[in-house]
């Protein structure tokens, strides 16, 4: 019997991906192989059904994704190479590149990330007297971008306020300058690429005939714009092959619809529906607590993962007097279990609901010399001296963005202030034109104007010029050398240090993207490096140990799972606890479920007991996250009484032993005032006559038992007095000087 690439999957999988027309869902649980799955399905169609890979289209979340499925695909078969498999937003950008003067934008428009949205909402708003922040406009215009409303459309589905008519004011006059900037926005991506098919028809016969096959992983993560745009793409041929798993659904607050994987059963009957329950990823004693947890939620498709992976060592729950000892805990056990378990540092990650946390447990990370890396934080590409230099880059190839020429203005400095600046802005207005045709227009200018936008002219119309005969990589070294970008940085500070590194490692990185991309231009690194997200450099070679969101670390996993700050209000947050929608709690719940199921072999949950609140210089005992409870029983075998019992009352007796003194905790387990504990309490009635500023990095101390040793981190919790000091004798301790004993030596 001749050789199926479907072979290689089991019975659960094999029944999905043997499925070659028609619309399909697959649910398919955390770990379950549907990665694996889709990409044997799509090696099927291609290697023998015969579908053209021209044919094929594939959408995943993240670039990471896409390109882990691109070199499987290529592994099983040789002719994969004209399928589109990428994300939403890729998919729409490659499409708009080619047809975006049919809806009135030049081809080589702009991708505005967050930041650059924000400037330009501020400017906006620096116009208008209101209270309106700029975040609560951004979230609105992004909210109305992903239902495909236009303003006025938008306006209709408000309540009328005056609230209502600054935002949809606002929402008009961000259109007008992202249009005369010839820029998008990153849900313009998807909203423009749906009103180009909605008013192009051609177009959108020319993508139906091309993509006959389409295929959708992390389905339940779509919003409605983007389940918008695969209905209209697949309306003829209806061949929708979509994974997901309501469970997972975690980005509501950007959109995302898990009603969408019930919607396609609906919109696209009849649906051959298929479950994949059976988990590769996870031991089973892992799974246990997955399962518990995940089956509190209502609003899901009834599933059980189940795996023939060993039980797996237990899972640890571990808590802590702070947040101090809980980062001690942490960094002593990757330590330990890289020593003497034989697990290497790439084996770790670090999981927070919020990236505040990622602080103190950085610090004890170099203090057991743990090399780790930091995701779902900071980006390299929004960093200031970054986004500064892409700006003379965007520059060059859109020359209308403003938001693009008013940074590059800013640095470095060109004797063109504020006023001067605003002068430029107006006059660009007055003659519907931008900012580059006033500066690289002698005629436009006069007097100090003219003079001080010289300059910059002179320097364009060079940098124009070595534009048309660089390739990429010299144009770039050649911008960064011409505009004098390390110079303006200059070598002051430690830290001016630091961003001069990262100018060399962005164009180090310029290098290494020309290496793999032998024909890319300048716009094609541009769009790349937009829709970069920083977990997509992540490497699974790389000696580190990981330190990441939740929300960063979906579709990730590591041997050893640590989840960090798991009190009531941390995770879940405050506002899902309280929230009258249920939706927000069951959110929360999936979110924990993710963080479970990225381990494999095992898996910590640690909190602090308490937690230092510096403007009232108080420590408040917090509340073990209810989810720490929820994963230890199956809901069929507590009541509801017993769930609020055991959720509330019960962690009440144990954390609120001190509090009780001083705050009521009803017999129902209703805490009637936030527990806050004065700091004379815990210290009795005399205050510590321990200076804690003599215990500053690099002083020498002596313990009775641990012998000499050098403090390495300062006090940071004033009411615990903690410090951390390397001993020669025992390695990095973590000890509170109201207690441990002290001696400074030198």
């Amino acid at each position: 019997m001749a050789f199926s690439i479907l072979d290689n999957l089991n019975d659960e999988q094999r029944k999905p991906a043997s499925v070659t027309e028609g619309p399909v869902l697959v649910t398919a649980g955390a770990g379950s192989g549907k990665t694996r799955m889709l990409t044997h399905h799509i090696a099927y169609l291609i290697d023998e059904v015969g579908v053209p890979a021209y044919n094929i289209l594939a959408i995943t979340f993240t670039n990471k994704a896409a390109d882990e499925m691109k070199s499987r695909i290529e592994r099983m078969v040789d002719s994969s190479s004209d399928a589109w498999i990428c994300t939403f937003h890729a998919m729409c950008t490659r499409i708009l590149r080619r047809h975006a003067e049919e809806i009135g934008y030049d081809r080589n428009f702009t991708i505005y990330g967050d930041i650059e949205k924000e400037r330009v909402i501020k400017r906006i708003l620096e116009t208008k007297n209101t209270s309106v922040n700029a975040e609560t406009i951004g979230y609105h215009i992004s909210n109305a971008k992903n239902h495909l409303l236009e303003p006025d459309e938008y306006e209709e589905h408000m309540e009328r306020s005056y609230k209502r008519d600054v935002i949809i004011d606002c929402y008009k006059e961000y259109e007008k300058e992202l249009k005369k900037s010839n820029s998008l926005d990153f849900d313009d991506l998807l909203s423009k690429t749906y009103k180009l098919f909605k008013e192009k028809p051609a177009v959108l016969e020319l993508y139906q005939q091309r993509f006959k096959y389409i295929h959708v992983d992390e389905f339940q993560d779509t919003n409605y714009a983007q389940y918008e745009l695969i209905r209209v793409l697949s309306s003829k041929y209806k061949n929708v092959f979509v994974v997901g798993d309501e469970d997972q659904c975690i980005y509501s607050w950007r959109g995302a619809e898990s009603a969408n994987v019930l919607a396609f059963t609906r919109d696209f009957a009849p649906v051959s529906v298929f479950k994949l329950e059976q988990n590769y990823r996870s031991t089973k004693k892992i799974l246990e607590k997955a399962n518990h947890l995940i089956k509190r939620n209502l609003n899901r498709l009834d599933k059980n993962l189940w795996t023939e992976n060993p039980e797996g060592a237990r899972v640890e729950e571990f808590t802590c007097y702070n947040d101090i000892e809980e980062a001690e805990y942490v960094a002593n056990a990757i330590n330990n279990l890289v020593t003497y378990n034989g697990y290497s540092y790439k084996d770790f990650a670090i999981l927070m609901r919020v990236n505040a946390l990622s602080r103190i447990i950085e610090e004890k990370l170099l203090t057991y010399n743990i090399p780790y890396k930091v995701y779902g934080g900071h980006k390299f590409f929004e960093r200031k001296e970054i986004k500064d230099t892409i700006a003379y880059l965007k520059l060059l190839s859109n020359p209308k963005d403003d938001e693009a020429a008013i940074r590059m203005i800013g640095f470095p400095k060109k004797g063109i202030g504020d006023a001067t600046l605003e002068s430029m802005i107006e006059l660009a207005k007055a003659n519907d034109c931008n900012l580059m045709d006033i500066i690289m227009d002698k005629s436009r200018t006069q007097g100090v104007m003219a003079k001080k936008v010289e300059p910059i002219r002179i320097l364009f119309e060079d940098l124009f010029a070595k534009k048309e005969i660089y390739p990429l990589y010299e144009l770039v070294a050649y911008v960064i050398e011409k505009v004098g970008i390390k110079e303006a940085i200059g070598k002051k500070t430690e830290e001016d240090e630091n961003r001069q590194l990262n100018v060399d490692y962005f164009l180090e990185g310029v290098k290494e993207y020309c290496d793999d991309n032998t024909t890319a231009d300048l716009e094609e690194y541009l769009q790349g490096i937009t829709l970069m997200r920083d977990i997509d450099s992540m490497n699974e070679s790389d000696e580190f140990a990981t330190v990441i969101t939740v929300h960063a670390a979906k579709g990730l996993e590591f041997k050893c799972v640590f989840i960090i700050g798991l009190n009531d209000g941390l995770f879940p947050l405050a506002r899902a606890i309280n929230s009258p929608n249920a939706n927000e709690l069951e959110e929360e719940r999936r979110l924990m479920y993710v963080a479970i199921t990225r381990a494999k072999e095992r898996l910590y949950l640690t909190r602090a007991r308490t937690h230092y609140d510096f403007s009232k210089k108080t420590i408040e005992y917090t509340v073990p996250s209810r989810f720490l409870t929820e994963i230890a029983d199956e809901p069929e075998k507590l009541s509801v009484k017993d769930i609020e019992r055991v959720d509330y009352a019960e962690r009440a007796k144990v954390d609120y032993s001190l509090a009780s003194k001083i705050n009521v905790v009803n017999v129902s387990g209703e805490v009637k005032k936030k527990p806050t504990i004065p700091m004379s309490m815990l210290e009795g009635t005399e205050k510590p006559k321990i200076n804690y500023a003599d215990y500053r990095p690099g002083t020498k101390v002596n313990h009775p038992h641990f012998g000499v040793g050098v403090v390495t981190i300062g006090v940071t919790d004033f009411a615990g007095g903690f410090v951390t000091v390397n001993f020669e004798s025992v390695g990095s301790k973590t000890l509170s000087l109201k207690y441990a004993k002290l001696e400074i030596i030198g």
